[in-house]
């Protein structure tokens, strides 16, 4: 086979770079060795330090982002003893408060004897609750986390549960001054008393207790944010 020197190369296989290219690929190197370099250089001061520590060691208590942010560190096993302890308490008065919210809604009738009062929006918020409970903790008790797995689930379940405490405590207590705030712009002669008959009755009652389901999903669903994430 004679090859032909004389003829002209072909140049259509040969992949050519875009304009620019090069330059681009450079600034990237560039870039990504400068990142580098900054990484190696980069120090915490000794009051940066000392304050992680702090944070570390911490106990928590109402905190479960916290507990989540640090679930590589080591819980202290007197740390687990008040996560218990707190644990228990809160899922007391959790379910006291529900049991206050369906028992105050019971009225006995001669001879038909005790029927609910509770609407149809109260049975469907309180099982939509506890199913998102259940859910959430089958999570937190699945996913495997860190070495201290035991003691970063029960930190977690009890900041959790105590911070749910908390917000439904505050949320009471700021919902009832603005209930009767409200009745009192409505019906400035009102009495006390009466005040309190209108929360329970009328158009103005259920939308307040809607608006407090809403708010009482949010706290729940917020406080379980964390439950289950690895």
């Amino acid at each position: 086979m004679v090859k032909d020197y004389d003829s002209q190369p072909s140049f259509d296989n040969i992949k050519q770079e875009p304009p620019g290219a090069r330059t681009d690929n450079n600034e990237a190197k560039i870039s990504q060795n400068q990142n580098e370099q900054e990484l190696k250089t980069f120090k915490l001061s000794d009051l940066e330090s000392k304050f992680i520590l702090k944070a570390r060691k911490k106990i928590r208590l109402f905190d479960p982002e916290g507990i989540y942010q640090f679930k590589g560190s080591a819980i202290p096993y007197y740390h687990s003893f008040l996560h218990l302890i707190s644990l228990l308490v809160s899922l007391y008065l959790i379910a006291y408060y529900f049991a206050v919210i369906v028992f105050s809604e019971l009225e006995h009738l001669d001879g038909v004897g005790n029927t609910s009062n509770l609407t149809a929006i109260d049975k469907l918020f309180m099982i939509a609750l506890a199913a998102l409970t259940v859910l959430k903790l089958k999570k937190l008790i699945a996913v495997k986390v860190t070495h201290y797995d035991v003691r970063y689930k029960l930190a977690l379940a009890a900041n959790g549960f105590n911070r749910i405490v908390i917000n439904l405590v505050k949320f009471s207590i700021y919902f009832l001054a603005l209930a009767l705030f409200i009745i009192g712009l409505d019906h400035p002669n009102e009495t006390i008393l009466g005040a309190f008959e209108r929360l329970e009755n009328g158009v103005m009652a259920d939308s307040l207790a809607f608006f407090s389901w809403i708010v009482t999903a949010l706290i729940f669903v917020k406080a379980f944010k964390r439950f289950g994430k690895e």
